[in-house]
C-alpha cells in the first residue's frame, strides 16, 4: 500500500471512531440537557456556547497548522476532547455542563480544520474528491450506527451511560492520531493555485462568498439542531432508541449513500451548480419535518432532506481546495469551519427563543428559508475545474456534528 492509501485508511478509521463517539450522544443530548432543569432557550444556549468557542478556535488552528505543521495541533485537540464526555455524565444541573462544553468546543476547534486539511495534503487534484468521499463515508458509517446504539444504551442502562461510552471511544482515537505522519506541504510556486495567490490573493474574494453560504446555511442547520429530539419525543412520546433510529436513517444512511454519487457529480459537473441545485431542492423538506404525522414520516422527510442536501459535500470541499493555494489550506479550512459554526451558533441561540415565543413550527420555517437562501451567494463564484475558462480568461485547475 502506498503512502496515500495508508493515510486515507488511517484517516477513515479516525473519522469512523470519532463519529461513533460524537453521535453516540448526539440524539439524546438535548433531552439530557432538558432533564437537568433547562428550558428550551437554555438548551439552545448550551449548544451555542460550545459552537461559539469552537468557531473562535478554527482560524487560529488553521493558521498555526499552516505555519508549524498539522500533527502536534491535531494531537492536542484530540487529547482535550477526551475529558468533556466523562464530566457530562456527572452533571446535576445544566449549568454544570458549561465549562465542559466550552472545553469540548475548544478541542473541536483545534482538531477539526486540521483533519480536513490533512485529507487535502495527502491527495492529488485527481484523487481529492474521491478522498473526501471515502473519509465522509467512514464518518457517516459511524453516524449511522452510533445514534441507534446510543438510544438503546440510554433505554437499557440509563441516559448517562452513553457519555461513558463516548469517553472510551475518544481515548481509542488517540493511537490513530499518533500514527498519522506530518502532512503539511511546502508551497509549490508553479501550481495554478499558488500562481493565483501570487497574482493578488484572488482566493480571498472567492472565500467571502463561500463564507456567506456557510453562515446562512449554518444558521439554517443550527436553528433546528437542539430541538429535533425534543420535538420528536414531545410529539410522539417515543423512546431513546427510536430517536436514535431517526438520526441513523434520516442522517447517517441518507448521507452515506450520496457520497460516491456526490464525488462523481463533483468530478463531472460545474461544482457551483451542484451546490446550488442541492440547496434549493432540499430546502422545503426542512419545513415538512414539522408537519409529519408519524415517526415514519419524520424519518422519511429527514432522510430525503439529507439525501438531497448532502450530495454537495464533495463538490464543496473540492471547490474550496481548488480555489486556494496549498500553503493556505489550513487557514481556509479554519475560515470555512469558523463561518459555518458562526452560523450554527446563531441558529442555536435562536432555536429556543423561536420555540418559546412563536411555537414549535417557527424554527423549521426559519431553517427551510435559510437553507434555500444559502444558494444565492454561489451565483458570484467562478468554476475552478482544470481546463475550464474563468471569467478572467485564465485556465484554472470544499464535514459531524
Amino acid at each position: 500500500m502506498n503512502s496515500y492509501g495508508r493515510d486515507i485508511v488511517i484517516l477513515s478509521a479516525l473519522f469512523l471512531v470519532n463519529s461513533l463517539a460524537i453521535d453516540m450522544i448526539g440524539p439524546i443530548w438535548p433531552i439530557f440537557i432538558s432533564s437537568l432543569d433547562a428550558s428550551m432557550t437554555e438548551i439552545g444556549l448550551v449548544f451555542a456556547i460550545s459552537n461559539a468557542v469552537g468557531a473562535l478556535m478554527q482560524i487560529p488552528s488553521g493558521l498555526l497548522s499552516d505555519r508549524f505543521g498539522r500533527r502536534r495541533l491535531h494531537l492536542l485537540g484530540s487529547l482535550l476532547a477526551v475529558v468533556s464526555p466523562l464530566m457530562y455524565a456527572f452533571a446535576r444541573h445544566w449549568m454544570d455542563l458549561v465549562p465542559w462544553i466550552a472545553l469540548s468546543g475548544l478541542a473541536t476547534g483545534l482538531y477539526l480544520p486540521v483533519r480536513w486539511t490533512i485529507i487535502a495534503d495527502v491527495s492529488s487534484k485527481k484523487t481529492m474528491a474521491s478522498a473526501y468521499g471515502w473519509t465522509n463515508i467512514a464518518w457517516l458509517t459511524g453516524s449511522t450506527v452510533a445514534p441507534f446504539l446510543g438510544g438503546v444504551v440510554a433505554d437499557f442502562v440509563g441516559i448517562r451511560f452513553p457519555f461513558i461510552t463516548c469517553f472510551m471511544l475518544r481515548i481509542a482515537i488517540l493511537p490513530l492520531v499518533l500514527i498519522l505522519r506530518e502532512t503539511q506541504k511546502k508551497p509549490n510556486a508553479g501550481s495554478p493555485s499558488e500562481l493565483r495567490d501570487q497574482d493578488g490573493g484572488g482566493y480571498l474574494s472567492t472565500f467571502v462568498w463561500i463564507s456567506l453560504v456557510n453562515v446562512i446555511q449554518g444558521a439554517g442547520m443550527g436553528v433546528t439542531g437542539p430541538i429535533i429530539p425534543v420535538f420528536t419525543a414531545a410529539k410522539f412520546q417515543v423512546d431513546y432508541a427510536l430517536i436514535g433510529i431517526l438520526y441513523s436513517i434520516g442522517f447517517g444512511v441518507a448521507s452515506i449513500i450520496v457520497q460516491t454519487p456526490g464525488a462523481k457529480l463533483s468530478d463531472r459537473f460545474d461544482r457551483r451548480k451542484v451546490m446550488f441545485a442541492t440547496f434549493v431542492v432540499s430546502a422545503p423538506f426542512f419545513l415538512l419535518f414539522a408537519y409529519a404525522r408519524s415517526c415514519l414520516e419524520l424519518i422519511l422527510v429527514m432522510f430525503l432532506s439529507n439525501v438531497i442536501l448532502n450530495l454537495h459535500w464533495p463538490s464543496y470541499q473540492t471547490y474550496m481546495m481548488d480555489a486556494t493555494p496549498s500553503s493556505k489550506w489550513g487557514l481556509v479550512n479554519g475560515l470555512s469551519a469558523t463561518t459555518f459554526w458562526t452560523g450554527v451558533t446563531i441558529g442555536n441561540a435562536m432555536s429556543g427563543i423561536l420555540w418559546d415565543t412563536y411555537g414549535a413550527i417557527m424554527p423549521f420555517i426559519v431553517s427551510s428559508f435559510a437553507i434555500g437562501f444559502s444558494a444565492l451567494p454561489l451565483i458570484a463564484l467562478k468554476e475552478t475545474k482544470t481546463g475550464r475558462r474563468s471569467r478572467r480568461g485564465k485556465s484554472t485547475s470544499y464535514g459531524p456534528q
